[in-house]
């Protein structure tokens, strides 16, 4: 069981979790989604464990197995109690911190592992958590820092490496140091197609495209069964502007699993690559398969636009607005119906 944040960024598909993302962008000759896509690039890696010794109390030991039915509040009561009877309970501050790092509470998570790590400083899974959390935050020199104390502790952990090579490509200044780390990552930890996807995205954005591209193929390999990490791949070869092959990894994706998320991605691939047709036609499955999904009924609306359909299109928006009058795309949306009608006159 994972007590920590969600481990590298892994796609997650709506119709499973029933949340709402944006779409990813529409290509610029389109005059489709005009929003910010979603990152690609996976998030930092949380620890893959909670600490290796024994819980060190009943309260602790009650926290951890609330933690494991997903019951948040029972967890936070419970590693609160372990506290309040002794303050110097690191394992407790620490899987306090996920508790708050998985419910939103970051600011809160943060304090908890600094204190994790100031009771015990042999505490890799607080150290390598709290350098996620400053790696989101932008806090690149804290988590270089930090990383680097973890890794003259433990050379060998993936997590650690992992988290070093973020924050140093976060920050910028130094990819070829950001290259090693990754590198030394992928060499502890091989068949993480996630650390792999997480390089590639790295190696896109300082210019490395062929390079970035092979490691989207070994990805994709290693992964070939997993539809989230294959999506994560696809939408780097799209940040790639390989459509092509962006196409073809989600063509895999949605053998595995054919959802409407996955059908609205490769979608918009499929704009990239100039095939309208076939664009509206997995927007239209996507609609098919779960008609409450707002994001479905946007990616439509803009392909039924750039065929001419203007009134179809405005339904399409119209229906994104009722199921989700407050979403990210709901300014955009309003404004595109508002061009459309005058353009239908």
């Amino acid at each position: 069981m994972r007590f920590s944040i969600p481990g590298l960024f892994v796609l997650a598909l709506t119709a499973a979790c029933g949340g709402e993302s944006k779409p990813p962008e529409t290509p610029p000759a389109s005059t489709g989604a005009a929003q910010d896509p979603p990152s690609s690039a996976p998030a930092p890696t949380g620890a893959l464990s909670g600490p290796t010794a024994p819980p060190s109390g009943d309260d602790v030991k009650k926290g951890i197995a609330a933690l494991k039915a997903g019951d948040m509040p029972g967890a936070k009561a419970a590693f609160d109690a372990a506290i309040q009877k002794d303050p110097k309970k690191a394992d407790a501050y620490h899987y306090r911190g996920v508790v708050n790092d998985q419910t939103g509470a970051r600011a809160e998570a943060e304090k908890d592992y600094k204190k994790a790590l100031e009771l015990d400083p042999a505490l890799e899974e607080s150290a390598v958590n709290l350098a996620a959390l400053q790696i989101d935050a932008g806090k690149f020199d804290d988590a270089i820092a930090l990383m680097k104390r973890a890794v003259a502790k433990n050379a060998r952990s993936a997590a650690i490496r992992v988290n070093l090579a973020m924050a140093l490509s976060g920050k910028g200044e130094d990819p070829a140091a950001a290259n090693k780390e990754f590198e030394e990552a992928i060499k502890l930890d091989p068949n993480n197609a996630i650390t792999i996807v997480t390089y590639a995205a790295h190696l896109g954005r300082n210019n490395k495209k062929a390079e970035a591209a092979t490691q989207l193929q070994k990805a994709a390999g290693i992964a070939a069964s997993d539809p989230g990490v294959l999506a994560s791949v696809a939408l780097e070869y799209k940040n790639l502007k390989d459509y092509k092959q962006c196409v073809l990894v989600l063509d895999k994706a949605i053998g595995v699993k054919d959802v409407a998320e996955l059908r609205i991605y490769r979608g918009t691939c499929k704009l990239g690559s100039k095939d309208l047709p076939a664009a509206t036609a997995d927007f239209k499955e996507a609609v098919a398969k779960e008609p409450n999904n707002a994001v479905a009924h946007y990616s439509l609306g803009n392909a039924l636009a750039d065929a001419g359909k203007l009134a179809d299109a405005i339904a399409e928006w119209e229906t994104y607005l009722k199921l989700s009058p407050d979403g990210p795309m709901a300014a955009a949306a309003k404004k595109k119906i508002e061009l459309a009608q005058k353009k239908k006159k």
